[in-house]
């Protein structure tokens, strides 16, 4: 498919790029390699057997968002050596590469805002659109609080549910305006407010040293996600 690619804006074929990568629907497939997208009024369930794609992306820069996503995979799943320490409700990983980490997550949410899927519909970055753009052209992640994203590891009544996706969303978090991601198993908020947000989000946010705090979380009644999340954060007193 020839066109411009959404990042570059060279002319050329598009790949079939993932919103979400690929290596995050693992856990959903079935016997069939399909799994069930499950959506929260956008549009009809269904079942799919790839993850969510899109022409958007020239060769050059897919090949740029792959070698995040590897890292990122490799930093989830553990292969890299990285341990997730629990003290209360808090998770830690330290020795995170910064910049790879950063501009994966940043990767993810240029895609949703980018996406023109039903599935994304409710993403939408405004003014910031053109400026994620520019850092992830200049593989430049910025600084913590630029777009910076605080993850909530999950649960539904102690069961893992990292084969569970909802369609992101936005929402206001610590009087700010979020957009709210979930894969993996975790809740990931991006900040995308031009207000900065509070001393107690920003230390949630991946730092310059590697390390990222992670909150925990149940998720007791998937189907109403949105209510869940705001009863965390006012658990958490976030």
């Amino acid at each position: 498919m020839q066109s411009f690619c959404k990042l570059c804006n060279a002319i050329g074929a598009l790949c079939a790029s993932h919103i979400i990568p690929e290596f995050l629907y693992g856990p959903l497939y079935d016997e069939k390699h399909r799994f069930s997208v499950v959506t929260t009024g956008v549009a009809k369930d269904r079942y799919e057997q790839r993850g969510l794609r899109e022409h958007l992306l020239c060769q050059k820069c897919e090949q740029r968002f792959a070698r995040y996503e590897k890292y990122a995979a490799e930093v989830m799943n553990g292969r890299l050596g990285h341990q997730y320490r629990r003290k209360g409700n808090r998770i830690t990983i330290e020795n995170i590469d910064y910049r790879q980490f950063k501009l994966f997550t940043l990767s993810v949410l240029w895609r949703g805002s980018t996406s023109s899927l039903d599935f994304f519909k409710l993403v939408s970055l405004g003014p910031h659109q053109e400026r994620l753009r520019d850092m992830l052209l200049r593989e430049d992640p910025g600084q913590p609080h630029e777009f910076g994203c605080a993850v909530i590891f999950a649960s539904d009544r102690g069961e893992d549910i990292s084969d569970t996706f909802f369609n992101p969303e936005p929402l206001r978090w610590c009087s700010r305006r979020m957009i709210k991601f979930f894969f993996g198993g975790s809740t990931w908020l991006f900040h995308c407010d031009k207000r900065p947000a509070s001393p107690y989000l920003q230390n949630l946010f991946l730092q310059p040293d590697g390390t990222l705090h992670g909150l925990t979380g149940d998720l007791a009644e998937a189907y109403t996600y949105g209510g869940e999340m705001k009863r965390i954060a006012r658990r958490l007193r976030v």
